[in-house]
């Protein structure tokens, strides 16, 4: 009991599921008479499966009752307990769980982007001639500015609902620790810093997602190595770096 003390339990009532709680929290229902001993399951990281919560020794204070007349026939029991999910299809699930949901999460930092710049450029030029250049250099700034706090937003809810702390979205500036904050928030399905199970999405979107951090990798080792000369083709140099002059002439400095 002193090992699981510190983990976070889970439990059903009339069977549905709930938790995380702390074992003080499930001391307290047990005392309460929130949880029946017999048909309520518990379950904690080190279990193998779930187990009646009656079972788990200090759960329920020990009370001595006085003996009840043998009744002539055994009653009918009319509850039936309801069918168990192993502990890995129990956290799997994304219910109960704080923060944003994985596809949220992806919605949210992928789609709503490109949707919202998409929009803001069809709709600059009429921006302009309402607002004028002065009001619009603001409007600009203001329209850069919402998908990065909406990023950051359920960033931090997504840490949560895969059981990390919040504070673990500063990873992201530290370069190395922040593919591995990024697969988590990218893949992992709720609960995940508990469980390390990953389901059936959360594989695709791993394997994606690596793939991805390679050709990116790959990408900018082979720019690197031909703008500093290491790759004898100065026609392809040229192309590079005409790239890259476009790309920060569309993106200029505010």
């Amino acid at each position: 009991m002193n090992d699981t003390a510190q983990n976070p339990w889970f439990f059903t009532i009339e069977g549905n599921r709930s938790g995380p709680v702390t074992l003080a929290e499930l001391r307290v229902k047990a005392a309460n008479g929130e949880l029946n001993p017999r048909f309520d399951m518990v379950w904690t990281q080190g279990m193998d499966d779930w187990k009646p919560s009656g079972e788990i020794d200090g759960l329920f204070e020990k009370r001595s009752e006085p003996a009840a007349p043998e009744p002539l026939a055994p009653a009918a029991d009319p509850y039936k307990a309801p069918t168990q999910e192993t502990p890995g299809q129990a956290l799997g699930l994304e219910d109960g769980w704080p923060g944003a949901r994985r596809r949220m999460f992806l919605i949210m930092t992928i789609v709503f982007p490109i949707l919202w710049n998409l929009g803001f450029t069809l709709g600059a030029g009429f921006l302009g001639q309402q607002l004028g250049p002065e009001i619009m250099t603001f409007v600009t700034l203001a329209a850069m500015i919402v998908p990065l706090i909406v990023g950051i937003y359920f960033g931090l809810q997504r840490l949560a609902n895969v059981g990390m702390s919040r504070w673990w979205y500063l990873g992201h500036f530290v370069p190395i620790l922040n593919l591995w904050v990024g697969y988590r928030s990218f893949a992992c399905p709720a609960g995940y810093a508990y469980h390390k199970k990953l389901d059936g999405i959360g594989w695709v979107l791993a394997i994606l997602y690596w793939l991805g951090v390679l050709v990116a990798l790959a990408a900018i080792a082979a720019i690197v190595a031909i703008l500093f000369g290491a790759v004898d083709q100065p026609e392809l140099r040229q192309q590079v770096e005409e790239l890259l002059r476009q790309a920060a002439a569309r993106n200029p400095k505010p």
